[in-house]
């Protein structure tokens, strides 16, 4: 791995995204008003230039000084975002208290400069065998001060960590927890360390659990399924070949069968319900590097494919 694909990584879903309101089932209103009310406290544009402006704003046509947002276009941590802040509302959680949670959640590690830290944890313990040159460029960013502040303690938290380590399939968040009382959030991964700490707020204080996977799979699936984005850069191989055979070639059916014979087939229609099946089996099942496709064209274009896991 180089700094190259660690910035590729990190910059995989602050790409510009077709991600639109209607698509996530939230309101661009509802998004204004967030926006209004700093519970979508994204960094303005211009003090990170790489980085999509989230709301695209235009004149009104009758020349008023007044603007309007015409549409609102959000990335992947973007979308996750307003994902959860649209359950946490359903659950009655005060915009009061959303705003402390947006300031926890983008502010405070921004303050506290934990991609800094990152970056020299990455630099002592070299836990990717970087080789001396890629070191190098990594003290390089963390000495650029403007650098740092304006793109990378953006890009870089605990939130977007966690997004980019489900997106990448290095380990699926279960369940966002959140404690109303107290702000405390945490992604919870699975592991029995929560439960057995007795002494964690988690079980001492109220908490509400929003499962992740079903919010993350509608978001992968409107990328998945969106033609004009040729490479996503989070799928393997094979998932390339399968998004490239149910997105481009446009199938009636597409049945993927398992070398396995103990899993039940996958079968793809162009409705709607079984291509989220899909996105939902990509985002849970890393299918590893080496793993093979056998594809057999089947009469009208139907397709056959059968997967073949390397464990």
């Amino acid at each position: 791995m180089t700094t190259k694909t660690i910035e590729e990584i990190g910059n995989a879903i602050f790409e510009s995204r077709e991600l639109g309101p209607n698509q996530l089932d939230i309101s661009s209103k509802n998004i204004n008003h967030w926006i209004r009310e700093r519970i979508v406290p994204f960094v303005p544009v211009e003090q990170s230039p790489d980085i999509n402006k989230l709301v695209d704003v235009i004149s009104d046509n009758d020349n008023k000084k007044n603007k309007k947002a015409k549409w609102i276009r959000l990335n992947l941590a973007q979308a996750v975002w307003v994902s959860i802040v649209s359950e946490l509302i359903g659950f009655k959680v005060s915009i009061e208290n959303l705003e402390k949670l947006a300031y926890k959640v983008w502010q405070e590690p921004r303050e506290q400069k934990y991609a800094d830290r990152v970056f020299e944890y990455n630099i002592k313990n070299n836990p990717h065998n970087l080789p001396k040159q890629e070191i190098d460029k990594l003290k390089s960013h963390l000495r650029n001060e403007l650098l740092m502040e304006h793109y990378f303690r953006t890009i870089i938290n605990p939130f977007t960590d966690a997004v980019k380590s489900a997106f990448y399939r290095n380990g699926i968040p279960h369940n966002f927890l959140f404690v109303p009382e107290t702000n405390d959030y945490m992604f919870h991964d699975g592991n029995l360390d929560l439960i057995l700490d007795l002494k964690s707020i988690y079980l001492q204080k109220p908490m509400l659990s929003i499962p992740l996977v079903p919010i993350l799979s509608k978001i992968l699936l409107h990328e998945f399924d969106n033609r004009k984005i040729k490479d996503l850069k989070y799928l393997f191989n094979v998932e390339r070949q399968i998004r490239d055979i149910v997105v481009f070639k446009r199938p009636k059916i597409v049945e993927i069968a398992f070398e396995k014979r103990d899993i039940k087939p996958l079968v793809i229609t162009e409705q709607h319900k079984s291509r989220e099946q899909l996105a939902k089996y990509i985002l849970t099942n890393k299918i590893m590097k080496g793993s093979k496709l056998l594809i057999d064209i089947r009469s009208n274009d139907n397709y056959k494919i059968t997967l073949i896991k390397k464990e």
